[in-house]
Parts: C-alpha cells; sequence; structure tokens
C-alpha cells in the first residue's frame, strides 16, 4: 500500500462505464439503470472518501496520533480516484444544466 493505483483505477472505471454504455446500447439495461448505477457507484465513493477524510482530518486536527493512519489515506486517495473519475461521467450528463446556469 505504498503506491496508488491511478492509472489501473484509470482503465478500469472507463472500461466499465464503456461496457455499461454498450450494455445500453444493446438494449441489455436501460439509460436509466445505467445511470444509477453509475450514480451509485458516485454515492459509495464519495461516502468512502469523504468520511475517511473526515476522520483523516479530525485525527490530525487534533494532534490525535494513529498508527492506522497510512492504510486510510490509502483508501480515502483510492476512492477519491473513482469518484473524481465517475464525477467526470456525472458532469457531462448535466453538461447543458451547467451551460444554463453560466449563460444566466
Amino acid at each position: 500500500m505504498n503506491s496508488y493505483h491511478f492509472l489501473l483505477l484509470f482503465f478500469l472505471t472507463f472500461i466499465a462505464y464503456f461496457f455499461s454504455i454498450l450494455l445500453v446500447k444493446t438494449k441489455k439495461i436501460n439509460l436509466i439503470v445505467h445511470r444509477r448505477i453509475w450514480n451509485t457507484i458516485l454515492l459509495v465513493s464519495f461516502l468512502i472518501s469523504g468520511i475517511i477524510g473526515l476522520i483523516l482530518a479530525f485525527s490530525i486536527d487534533q494532534k490525535i496520533s494513529l498508527s492506522w493512519y497510512l492504510p486510510f489515506l490509502w483508501f480515502h486517495v483510492e476512492f477519491g480516484i473513482i469518484m473524481a473519475l465517475v464525477s467526470i461521467f456525472h458532469i457531462f450528463w448535466h453538461l447543458l444544466y451547467f451551460k444554463n446556469i453560466l449563460k444566466k
């Protein structure tokens, strides 16, 4: 756990996303199911990364010595990478919404 798996997570996330798009195109699942899956992945990755981040921030702020600090930091970063990648999909889905906000 002394390195992060950015490229592996990047490729696995994009492969999974395009596989789910393929399932939509071949009508194995519909677009709503596709979005629910990815919104759930976004939520879970946010909760894991966010909760661990809050625990780490609190511990550091309160100067609590953590022997388990590095493994938690590793999970925080790994799930943060997944969250950031899935957020990109989410932003593209809502691009028209954001454009309309910026026009006003």
